[in-house]
């Protein structure tokens, strides 16, 4: 498989602040491999929250250490998968789409009951099956917050998931869990995303502005700040 040798890419400048400015998808991955993707970062568990936007930015994540020939573990608590976005992004580092996506394992749940299975009990034995060591949980939360399910069931639940996770995330794994902010009608269920925010080694927040996404890093080295500009992210 071909690869793609993105750790040594410049951004092409820098706003007056210092963020970083992101004008090709090329360089969108290069920033998110010195960021929540770091291979030269400890390992462990990192957020990245926001509006619904992040679904797509964890997608980029998830083609970035494909494209460098990593098996990647993509759990799905929502329908966001987007093979044509990887397709977009493969040939756009000129890499055939086949390629990427044989590399990105995709599990889908659609039940909390299912998403915890899937991490308890399913996502152990896959790290063995495919040797990975990055895993991608895509709106882990988003089936917790169905309100038949009974409040404290969905509590009980999520201890379970985040506890799996420490216990990875100790063991050397990477876990990237894309969420977005709680909905309104998600009650008792909104500290969900605090306390995953809390136990993260690092926090990424998006935010999104006329003039791009903006996103803030917490955590590791150093604060980071960095910009994609709307037009880019628009082409995506």
């Amino acid at each position: 498989m071909a690869l793609v040798q993105q750790q040594a890419m410049e951004f092409p400048f820098r706003t007056e602040n210092g963020g970083a400015v992101i004008h090709a998808p090329r360089h969108l991955l290069a920033a998110l491999r010195r960021s929540a993707v770091s291979t030269n970062q400890p390992k462990g568990l990192v957020l990245l929250s926001g509006p619904p936007s992040v679904y797509r930015l964890g997608l980029c994540a998830a083609v970035d250490r494909a494209l460098a020939g990593e098996p990647v573990l993509y759990l799905a608590g929502a329908n966001v998968f987007d093979p044509f976005l990887v397709g977009r992004l493969a040939r756009a580092s000129r890499v055939a789409p086949a390629h990427v996506l044989q590399q990105i394992h995709v599990s889908r749940a659609f039940t909390c009951h299912q998403m915890v299975r899937l991490v308890t009990d399913c996502l152990p034995l896959a790290l063995r099956t495919y040797d990975a060591r990055f895993v991608i949980l895509a709106g882990p939360l988003d089936t917790l917050y169905d309100q038949s399910v009974p409040e404290p069931e969905a509590m009980r639940l999520f201890r379970a998931m985040t506890e799996a996770l420490q216990d990875m995330a100790g063991h050397g794994i990477q876990v990237l869990c894309v969420s977005p902010l709680a909905p309104p009608e998600s009650g008792g269920r909104s500290k969900f995303v605090a306390t995953l925010r809390a136990q993260a080694h690092r926090v990424i927040d998006l935010h999104e502005a006329e003039d791009g996404l903006w996103l803030q890093e917490e955590g590791g080295p150093g604060p980071r700040r960095w910009m994609i500009p709307r037009l880019l992210w628009n082409r995506l």
